[in-house]
């Protein structure tokens, strides 16, 4: 098909009656040779409407997204073909170049596709195209060029040091052309000027966002970059630009330019040129502090002038400068510059943005729903001036001498003016300002004492304001203030109850909410307030359900559940009714019968956190089986729904409730569950396997009797984890799970299990013959295959000898026995090392004569691996029985744990923390270990730990590992004098003490257990004293 057929299907798509067929012809020819670059040439077809052309590029964009790069998971899926690929190579930065805008931006999708999977091989040539481009004296080819070198370095933007080679060879040459390009059109004050100047920031910012190449910058080259933001961050905006709205205006690529210069130079400084840097920029950091601390701190307080005189500064520029300006308080020569404009900062410009102005009134009048959203949401944090003014301010508090004293004098001048003289509006930014410095007021000797007076004189008062900003910052500095020691009990409880009330009472929506978070954070600071608000729980829990209703805001489902977990026998009682009222709400935010919408991320995190709140609930009513017998239904109603339709934002939180509603017993409607469970593993859960095996174990280890009475059940458990462990996409750590509970499975169903033993125990050493990363996933494989020879040792050993190791087509019986005796002091944990025990004493107990072949020849190393076993056991049941007291230990620590006055800072000296120091350390590896994908062979024994907390039959202290090992030992001794000596002979001398001290531990443990068998009946504590003597 030529461009103009093509373009014709594309016109088509655009009528309604025609849009059907046109599709299934395009989809009809995607395969064809040639159609991708000619869905090129629509796009470029400038004798074709801008609909159709626009048209084009999102399908060519997404065909490209779709088809470009072959899926090894799908080897037959349709790719691109080479030749299409080479041709769209050939003509895309041409493309890019000469596109209009809508549909460069389309185009430019495509090449960041492209450029993840075909540079530098086989694209390496396209760097020269960029320099071509570059090097001509068109403006339009710089444009299009600099497009196409922001997508390539964005490739490199988080990648580590060692990885970018490849792009810092050519912005070795691209930077100095970058940077004559961008000085040249300083002075030029058209649009397509500003809109280069703006990519060449963008690009230069990209470069050094993660890691700074310090080997690309000469100390001479680096200064002219810096002289360059300062330029342009100071140069004037041209006028028809001020004559723009303010929305307009900020999005105009003269402020953007502004806007990137300014994000270069706080990346620079917080980064790589702060007091507290990684040791590879120490001397960049000494270097920046000498030579750009004042020059940089003088254009901000240039900036600044210009914002306290009425001038407009768009909101993300003074972002910016408010965040250098907090960063820099810590950095001394920029403090000497600061220190004597650090009042007028905070009084007059930073001030006026802390208080209530026009347009938070006219949003809380008339969108009180946004007012909260815009509020509480985290990203606006990131990118609003306030929020960066606030962190000056605190930061100034809490950093430096002389600031916080004429500080609290401003506050307080405007506190204590008359009630007829005083601005609401100014009060609620004085209370800002305190609440901001609430926690360095606390460390203060001068000021702690005095904070009492504080809130009853000029908090609580506002309380009853008129005025429902005033209300709610009330409730805001209440919450800032909640680790308040109070010595006047009364003046808390008035505080309480006047939280209490904005949130039950109040009329307006974001006072309640306000009110919500402070009385969290109050009840967890303030034990001793508990009485005030117990007799009113009903009351608070029903006005917490009724905000979240009506704001979905996320953040007050903590305050829900903070609730719930401090007042847990006042809520059981309503237990019922708050359940449904959380399912109910639940539903009415996943909304599962309708389409997605743009706030379908906020309803999603609120719906969360729910489901956190009746996770503690269920927590909280777990021991009494009325109240779960009757809350199961809506709880299970409720994960029901979130399976079925898939919501897989809460998937882990509704496998987290299911789990509770198996943990003590499994009801009828309960077991309904377990299929849907299974199917939802089958549909799109096979990411959350882990997530879903407690709920499996329960169904499993519960109520064996019923799992069992459905011979389906075993069944689907054991396709569930041979599925994850068939699978080389899946995770180790998901596989080692699916072996932890097939070994559940094994050991609870032992009866019953043996016509699956064969097949389970093939899936897991097949699994052990491909690529393992992980010990654990290896240890588990194997452990499933230990507790079935535990369990039927007969049965298995059968089946180990029938199966072969490919490609050798050796037995796998001897390899196995073999490599897990070499093993043997590799196992982590109790239950590990207990069932390793136990499922080698059942295979040797039945050793009638000599040792069997696949035993013989590694006949040595038997009692090594049981000496191995026991040592890690026995400090593993020592490591159990501490953790509890080091638990108390460390809460006790904490508990005396006193507030230190922090020092404040001269003038010449610099804010340097080591902890700080060895924090960004730390979180530069961590950052390139995750970045760089490193896969390391060392196992987390957390996930051993994790592994051991799913509870089997074996872990019970009724099987006693010590007393089975002593009784096998005994036996062949008396029995098998042969094998016993084969057994023991070659044992050196530290191993014949070994298994002697073994042997006693066994007494001991005996005698200890008699000893508290005899005291539960009322007897007496003897000690005995059992010697067995061992000819070795």
């Amino acid at each position: 098909m030529d461009y103009q057929q093509v373009g014709g299907l594309f016109r088509a798509t655009l009528v309604p009656h025609l849009q059907q067929a046109a599709e299934q012809q395009l989809q009809a020819h995607l395969e064809a040779e040639k159609f991708i670059p000619c869905l090129l040439q629509v796009v470029m077809g400038a004798d074709l409407d801008m609909p159709v052309r626009q048209s084009g590029s999102i399908y060519l964009k997404n065909t490209i997204m779709k088809y470009w790069k072959a899926q090894e998971e799908d080897e037959k899926r349709f790719t691109v073909a080479n030749s299409d690929k080479e041709l769209m190579r050939e003509n895309i930065v041409e493309a890019i170049i000469q596109a209009p805008d809508i549909i460069r931006s389309q185009l430019v999708l495509c090449l960041k596709h492209m450029l993840r999977s075909d540079f530098p091989n086989p694209w390496s040539s396209i760097v020269d195209k960029i320099n071509v481009y570059l090097n001509r004296d068109e403006k339009e080819c710089w444009l299009g060029a600099l497009f196409v070198l922001y997508q390539l370095v964005k490739k490199y933007e988080f990648k580590k040091a060692e990885d970018r080679a490849i792009i810092d060879r050519p912005m070795q040459h691209f930077l100095p052309l970058l940077h004559t390009r961008c000085r040249s059109l300083v002075p030029d004050a058209s649009f397509m000027s500003a809109v280069i100047q703006k990519q060449i920031l963008k690009t230069f910012f990209s470069l050094v966002q993660f890691t700074f190449p310090l080997h690309l910058f000469s100390n001479a080259n680096f200064i002219s970059w810096v002289d360059l933001f300062l330029t342009i961050l100071q140069r004037e905006i041209p006028q028809e630009v001020n004559k723009m709205d303010e929305d307009s205006r900020s999005g105009s690529p003269w402020w953007k330019c502004k806007k990137w210069a300014m994000q270069c130079l706080c990346r620079i400084f917080e980064r790589y040129g702060s007091h507290v840097v990684e040791k590879q920029y120490k001397k960049f950091a000494e270097f920046y502090s000498k030579t750009f601390a004042v020059p940089v701190m003088e254009a901000l307080l240039r900036l600044m002038e210009q914002q306290r005189l009425g001038v407009w500064i768009a909101p993300r520029v003074l972002q910016q400068t408010f965040s250098y300006i907090g960063k820099a308080i810590g950095s001394a020569p920029s403090w000497k510059l600061l220190k004597p404009h650090i009042q007028v900062l905070i009084q007059e410009i930073i001030f006026p943005l802390m208080c209530h102005n026009d347009e938070d009134e006219s949003l809380w009048t008339d969108d009180p729903y946004e007012y909260i959203r815009i509020k509480y949401d985290v990203y606006e944090e990131f990118v609003s001036p306030v929020s960066a003014a606030v962190i000056v301010v605190h930061q100034a508090a809490k950093k430096r001498k002389d600031v916080l004293k004429p500080l609290m004098g401003f506050c307080q001048a405007i506190l204590t003016q008359s009630p007829g003289q005083i601005d609401p509006r100014k009060k609620d930014g004085v209370l800002h300002i305190i609440g901001t410095v609430a926690d360095v007021l606390m460390e203060k000797s001068m000021y702690c004492n005095q904070i009492e007076g504080l809130l009853e004189v000029f908090v609580l008062p506002e309380f009853q304001s008129p005025y429902g900003f005033l209300r709610s910052r009330a409730c805001w500095v209440a919450h800032y203030f909640s680790k308040v020691e109070f010595t006047n009990a009364e003046l808390l409880a008035r505080l309480l109850n006047a939280t209490r009330v904005c949130l039950t009472q109040d009329k307006d929506i974001p006072v309640k909410v306000e009110a919500a978070i402070a009385l969290q954070f109050l009840l967890e600071h303030q034990e001793s307030g508990h009485d005030f608000i117990e007799s009113h729980v009903t009351d608070v829990v029903r006005a917490i359900l009724d905000v979240i209703r009506e704001t979905e805001n996320d953040d007050l489902t903590g305050s829900l559940e903070q609730i719930i977990r401090l007042f847990s026998i006042q809520v059981t009682p309503y237990a019922t009714d708050l359940t449904r009222q959380l399912c109910q709400t639940c539903f009415q935010l996943l909304d599962v019968n309708n389409d997605t919408t743009d706030d379908d991320a906020c309803k999603s995190m609120t719906a969360i956190g729910l489901l956190s709140s009746l996770q503690t609930l269920l927590v909280a009513v777990q021991n009494n089986p009325h109240i779960m017998e009757i809350i199961e239904q809506d709880c299970g109603n409720l994960c029901a729904v979130i399976l079925q339709h898939g919501v897989l934002d809460v998937y882990e939180e509704a496998f987290v409730i299911l789990s509770q509603l198996t943990l003590n017993s499994i009801s009828p409607f309960m077991w309904q569950l377990f299929p849907l469970l299974y199917q939802c593993f089958c549909d799109d859960g096979f990411d959350y396997f882990v997530d879903m095996v407690p709920a499996v174990h329960n169904f499993i280890t519960i109520d064996p009797p019923a799992f069992l009475s459905n011979p389906a059940n075993m069944q689907t458990v054991y396709d569930m984890c041979t599925k994850i462990l068939e699978n080389e996409n899946c995770g180790e750590d998901a596989q080692s799970h699916a072996c932890k509970v097939l070994e559940v499975m094994v050991l609870q169903c032992k009866d019953t299990v043996s016509q699956l033993l064969p097949r389970i125990i093939k899936t897991v050493l097949e699994r052990v013959t491909k690529t393992v990363k992980m010990k654990l996933c290896r240890s588990m494989c194997l452990q499933v295959v230990i507790a079935a020879l535990y369990v039927n040792p007969i049965g298995v050993i059968e089946v180990l000898e029938k199966l072969t190791m490919p490609p050798t087509g050796e037995p796998v019986c001897s390899q196995f026995f073999s490599q897990w005796f070499k093993q043997a002091d590799c196992v982590r944990g109790v239950h590990n090392r207990k069932i390793g025990i136990l499922g080698l004493v059942s295979v040797l107990g039945r050793c009638a004569g000599p040792l069997p072949a696949y035993l013989a020849a590694c006949a040595h190393e038997i009692v090594p691996a049981f000496l191995a076993l026991f040592s890690g056991l026995e400090k593993a049941y020592q490591t159990k029985a501490s953790v509890d007291s080091e638990d108390d230990a460390v809460e006790e620590a904490e508990e005396e744990d006193l507030e230190i006055e922090e020092d404040e800072l001269e003038s010449d000296e610099d804010d340097y923390d080591e902890d700080d120091a060895a924090y960004v350390e730390n979180l530069a590896k961590m950052a390139g270990s995750h970045l760089g994908d490193d896969d390391s062979d060392d196992e987390d024994d957390d996930e051993d730990i994790e592994l051991d907390l799913y509870d089997t039959p074996v872990d019970s202290d009724d099987i006693d590992e010590y007393a089975e090992f002593k009784s096998m030992l005994l036996g062949l001794q008396a029995n098998n004098g042969e094998l016993y000596a084969v057994l023991t002979s070659s044992l050196a001398a530290e191993q014949q003490q070994a298994l002697q001290e073994v042997i006693m531990l066994c007494d001991r443990r005996f005698a200890a257990k008699q000893s508290k068998l005899l005291e539960a009946q009322g007897g007496f504590q003897f000690s005995h004293t059992l010697p067995h003597s061992f000819n070795f």
